[in-house]
């Protein structure tokens, strides 16, 4: 009988051993994923920070725009002020009808129709 225990002994020993270092292997496992996940966090907080600056520069780029269209407007075409003011009203109007609907046919885009129904179209009556 006393040989059975140690059988038992030996074995949970081995399972302990095995268990242990299936533990070692997905903690190590693990720690490559987390270090791998930071370094792809760290690359979208540049690209981040790179797209800010990007953005920056263009609404500066897009106020001196503006800056420069109104004085031509105003200077070199003599266009009235309350004329301009009634020209941008009508364009910001337009720009963001133009927005809704590019937003409605987003939202409601079709998928393309596959080859195979195309082939066969239905009868008509």
């Amino acid at each position: 009988m006393p040989a059975r225990r140690g059988k038992k002994v030996r074995s949970r020993t081995k399972d302990f051993r095995y268990t242990s270092e299936e533990f070692w292997r997905k903690d190590k496992a693990l720690h490559e994923a987390l270090e791998y996940n930071k370094k792809h966090v760290d690359k979208l907080w540049e690209y981040a920070t790179e797209a800010r600056e990007r953005l920056q520069d263009l609404e500066i780029q897009v106020n001196l725009i503006t800056r420069l269209v109104t004085t031509l407007c105003l200077d070199v075409l003599h266009i009235k002020p309350k004329m301009l003011r009634r020209l941008i009203k009508k364009v910001e109007e337009e720009a963001v009808a133009d927005s809704e609907v590019m937003h409605l046919e987003e939202l409601f885009k079709l998928e393309p129709k596959r080859k195979d129904e195309g082939a066969n179209p239905p009868p008509k009556n």
